[in-house]
């Protein structure tokens, strides 16, 4: 069996008040190495081979959404371990700036969500804990 690493990178965008979130795709998910079970996903996606983490991060969301963004720091790193690959996810805050999300293939539907509304559509834990923080960060200083 063959084992193999991978860099992948996610994105919590702003826009305003709301984080967007993508809806899978059945192809998506079926053909999915994690998360084959979960529905809801951030965009982003692998890094390739001389490609930077950041520069992967514009590329995987602008072939995902063709939203534009600015990038502000990284959220997290953390490490998913199946029996064969070894996956780093760095997470990274981003501002939406400019665009129509207008999906590729990976996904079905996108919404643009606060925090309150989160709840109501069930998203995962840790999905709602990424946004709660940068919420908290960006909107709880007083």
């Amino acid at each position: 069996m063959r084992k193999d690493f991978a860099l992948t990178v996610k994105a919590v965008i702003m826009k305003g008040d709301k984080f967007l979130v993508l809806k899978r795709s059945k192809k998506e998910i079926d053909s999915s190495l994690f998360n084959r079970k979960e529905a809801w996903d951030l965009p982003g996606g692998g890094v390739r081979f001389n490609e930077t983490a950041e520069h992967g991060l514009f590329r995987e969301i602008h072939e995902e959404t063709g939203i534009k963004i600015s990038l502000k720091r990284i959220l997290n790193a953390y490490d998913a371990i199946r029996s064969n690959i070894h996956m780093l996810i760095l997470t990274y805050v981003c501002i939406y700036k400019e665009g129509e999300v207008i999906l590729s293939s990976e996904h079905d539907a996108y919404y643009w969500l606060t925090l309150d509304e989160m709840n109501e559509r069930k998203l995962p834990e840790w999905m709602i804990r990424d946004f709660r923080i940068v919420y908290n960060d960006y909107y709880s200083k007083t």
